[in-house]
């Protein structure tokens, strides 16, 4: 289960990196660089989140849910942060990009999901 995660985390990162020099080659620096920022910001809360439930395996089984969910909300509160940091420190941000690359990192699970089941 642990290794699920960690590979879900390894995919979204090389997603948002893959997307990051397409947009390098397509639009140039300042649009892969927020690309990268939006990524970010998901990809990382979630490599932490990884790294707590892997931390805390072998603990008591009744605890495994209070920290999935405060993990969760905790991830979740993350993931805000760093959005709200990109958008108050980026000089002339880039929405799309930033967006692009947030939107897949977040649905860079469901596509090891579709490809596990084919």
């Amino acid at each position: 289960m642990m290794s699920v995660m960690f590979a879900a985390v390894g995919l979204q990162a090389a997603v948002v990196v893959g997307l990051s020099i397409a947009a390098l080659g397509v639009s140039g620096g300042a649009a892969a660089w927020h690309l990268m920022l939006g990524g970010l910001a998901a990809t990382l809360p979630n490599a932490l989140f990884a790294l707590r439930l892997a931390l805390h395996r072998g603990r008591r089984p009744e605890s495994y849910p209070t920290v999935f969910f405060l993990g969760e909300f905790a991830k979740i509160g993350l993931t805000v942060g760093l959005l709200a940091l990109t958008i108050r420190y980026e000089p002339d941000l880039r929405w799309l990009p930033m967006l692009i690359g947030l939107i897949a990192a977040l649905k860079a699970p469901l596509l090891m999901m579709a490809w596990k089941q084919a």
